[in-house]
């Protein structure tokens, strides 16, 4: 008797994990499927962050010595502004036409909604680092291992996208929301960045995955803490 009980509560388990990831899953598929659609996310963060990176081409004198040096800085800041952009875009076109309240009636978890759009945005981003690492490649004429460099994007776009989605939902409906969310999410998102700018520049003078460890490692822990305050921060801030 007792053995069978604990199957049903094993298989009970399984059921919830199972219709947990399958949610997650149909809100990821949302928003690709809006996506391709509309292209209201994408498209913005990609020209956005490209003109970051020309600016950048233009502004600074590169050189063979000083190139490692100035071009993982650029990388990050063009994906963290263009992330900026598309924090807001995301919830734009829901929150104005009502579909975000709608969402909320959902029989679904708040942390399904939240991580549903993290996970979105991580593959944007992705797809867009994807193309501007090239670009960058080709300007300042350096080299980047794309194993390693996965390695880094991995666990930096999640800490972006982790704090950038909790802190797009709490200005969301402020007056001032193109102002309050860099005030709120740039100081939050340093240790990420520094993480991120440290291990690429490891990954471009050819260090082994050792050497830049400890990078990743930190950008992991934030990671971390982020996907435990980010749902519940997020919970209360859609409750209210």
């Amino acid at each position: 008797m007792k053995y069978a009980t604990n199957e049903y509560q094993k298989g009970c388990w399984l059921m919830r994990i199972k219709k947990y990831f399958y949610h997650l899953f149909v809100m990821v598929r949302k928003d690709f499927l809006l996506e391709v659609r509309s292209k209201d996310v994408v498209l913005p963060v990609f020209i956005f962050s490209f003109l970051v990176v020309v600016t950048f081409n233009f502004a600074l004198e590169s050189t063979p010595n000083t190139a490692n040096l100035i071009v993982p800085g650029i990388l990050w800041v063009s994906v963290l502004f263009g992330a900026m952009v598309g924090f807001g875009r995301m919830f734009l076109s829901e929150s104005e036409q009502g579909a975000f309240q709608g969402l909320l009636t959902a029989p679904i978890g708040r942390d399904v909604i939240f991580f549903g759009k993290v996970i979105s945005n991580v593959l944007f981003l992705l797809l867009i680092e994807s193309i501007l690492l090239p670009i960058l490649v080709v300007l300042f004429n350096v080299t980047l291992s794309p194993l390693y460099m996965l390695y880094v994007s991995i666990p930096a776009l999640f800490g972006i996208s982790l704090s950038g989605m909790l802190f797009a939902s709490i200005s969301m409906n402020m007056r001032a929301k193109e102002v309050m969310l860099p005030i709120l999410f740039l100081p939050v998102v340093v240790p990420i960045i520094l993480g991120a700018v440290e291990s690429t520049y490891a990954v471009m003078n050819g260090d082994n995955l050792d050497q830049f460890l400890k990078w990743i490692t930190l950008m992991i822990v934030f990671d971390l803490i982020y996907s435990v305050l980010g749902p519940v921060s997020f919970t209360m801030i859609v409750e209210d």
